[in-house]
């Protein structure tokens, strides 16, 4: 028994899996490519990373912290982190755009997704640095485990799930209609 019929997969179905695997990859090839690109690292994830820092201080500051920014060194009179490509957040960006971006549905759609995907992504960055920025001055020990072993991982699996369920409701519009 082949595996297609044992996982109850037909052709037209097959072929659009097959599709969108490799659409997804094409896609976050080009942005990973991209990302090493000199001139997209000097007007793209540059500004993009320093974008998140002042977000993360302006937040910061709702809240009394006094931090400042500089480029992409967030700061406070008594702690700094600097924020470089692997922490802001665009990897998961682009595993986001890129699945948004190979699923078959409308240019709308996409673009809505894309939209509120991105924002999804960026909040939840920002709660990552921001929760970073106070681990590593109250308990630097941790720092690097918490950093590489609890939200790398979070912050990936976030832009999954904001993806599994653009794509759900895609595909419940889709249906309904």
């Amino acid at each position: 028994m082949s595996i297609t019929n044992r996982l109850n997969l037909n052709k037209p179905v097959l072929k659009t899996l097959v599709r969108l695997y490799l659409s997804f990859a094409a896609v976050l090839a080009l942005f990973i490519g991209g990302f090493n690109v000199e001139w997209v690292h000097l007007r793209v994830v540059a500004p993009f990373t320093s974008l998140v820092a002042g977000a993360a201080s302006l937040l910061m500051n709702l809240f009394g912290a006094g931090s400042y920014v500089s480029e992409n060194i967030l700061s406070t009179s008594s702690y700094s982190i600097s924020i470089v490509d692997g922490c802001n957040g665009i990897y998961a960006t682009a595993i986001l755009i890129s699945g948004v971006v190979a699923y078959p549905s409308s240019i709308r759609e996409k673009g809505l997704g894309i939209l509120l995907g991105v924002t999804a992504v960026f909040a939840m960055n920002l709660v990552r640095v921001i929760s970073l920025f106070y681990l590593g001055q109250h308990y630097p020990s941790i720092f690097t485990e918490a950093h590489v072993y609890v939200w790398q991982p979070i912050i990936i699996l976030w832009a999954i799930f904001v993806w599994d369920y653009w794509s759900r409701k895609v595909h419940d519009t889709r249906e309904a209609k």
